[in-house]
């Protein structure tokens, strides 16, 4: 049984994703990211590829694990798994609903589940919408959230990756103010020691350059005056890390801190706040910026995206994110990168 597949789940039904999976299924650079299995509605796929006039992609359809196993050692390039939960009578493309998102909690348990039982290898998600799972009443309204009960592991860490340059963020979808509270020195410390342990890997990363990590606020190379972040915990943060031994330097301007790591000086940078680290990355490469996930038992790609409802059923969607996330997740896998 080869455990080399990419595993997604359909994400959000009335949105974008499935579209977005059947072109990317039917790109042109299709052989860049080899096997995959997709869990999902088939009927709703059926309705999307008719009412779109996309062919479907898939060589085998399976309804059960024992299927799957089959339709693997025959060696089928694209399968989907069929779980029957959208109703069409029901079903209104850009509407969000209940049950779509009762269908998105169910998609990605499955295909957690799937990767955990040797089936596939890494996890590429195709956007959510946290509004639907909320309909349905579930907590968990995030990949990351769903993705660690599934797998009952801690959550990890999302790195971006935007053509190549590689971005963690200290902070994560809180308010500016909020995110100014963590800027203390046990906590940069932290965030420095868990990306340096994550970036060990010479397959994904140049460990023989620094990591770097942005200001708090405006400054410039040659200044002798910094804020209270800079002062009080950055800096004391980066010269502890250095005594034990990690590579780093910084705080760097945030504006100067981008645009040197798009010219390669850096294993991996660190923004304090997610607009510093999402704005510079979508501005770096805004059709092929993917998160990473690091940190859980199993590799996890993302689509930096939303749900787009209001985009949905059209047939105006480009697949390239999904088609980037893709082509990421099989050359990690390729080099070796399993969590």
């Amino acid at each position: 049984m080869s455990s080399r597949y990419l595993v997604l789940p359909m994400g959000e039904a009335a949105g974008i994703s499935p579209e977005l999976i059947i072109k990317a299924l039917n790109d042109e650079k299709r052989r860049a990211f080899g096997r995959v299995i997709v869990v999902g509605d088939k009927m709703l796929f059926r309705k999307v590829s008719k009412d779109l006039d996309i062919p479907l992609p898939f060589t085998s359809f399976v309804e059960s694990d024992e299927e799957l196993v089959s339709s693997i050692a025959a060696g089928e390039e694209t399968i989907f798994y069929n779980l029957r939960c959208i109703d069409l009578e029901k079903f209104r493309y850009g509407q969000l609903s209940a049950d779509t998102g009762l269908a998105c909690y169910a998609v990605t348990a499955k295909a957690v589940n799937l990767i955990q039982n040797s089936y596939g290898s890494v996890l590429v998600t195709p956007p959510l919408d946290a509004r639907s799972l909320a309909m349905a009443g579930v907590e968990t309204t995030n990949y990351e959230s769903m993705i660690s009960t599934f797998a009952e592991c801690s959550r990890g860490m999302a790195m971006l990756d935007a053509g190549g340059v590689k971005i963690f963020s200290h902070t994560h979808h809180m308010s500016l103010r909020e995110s100014l509270e963590t800027i203390r020195f046990e906590l940069i410390l932290d965030t420095i020691i868990k990306v340096d342990s994550l970036t060990q890997d010479k397959s994904v990363f140049d460990l023989d350059k620094p990591l770097a990590i942005a200001s708090a606020n405006p400054i410039h190379a040659d200044t002798l005056e910094y804020e209270k972040e800079e002062l009080e915990a950055i800096m004391p943060a980066v010269a502890k890390a250095g005594e034990i031994g990690i590579n780093i330097v910084g705080p760097v301007s945030a504006d100067h801190l981008m645009h040197r790591a798009s010219k390669g000086l850096y294993r991996a940078v660190i923004a304090l706040f997610h607009d510093q680290a999402h704005i510079a990355a979508m501005s770096l490469d805004f059709e092929h910026t993917v998160t990473v996930n690091w940190g859980w038992p199993f590799l996890a790609v993302r689509v930096d995206r939303g749900s787009m409802i209001e985009r949905a059923g059209k047939g105006i969607m480009k697949p390239y994110s999904l088609v980037q996330a893709l082509t990421v997740a099989r050359k990690y896998i390729s080099q070796g990168v399993i969590s």
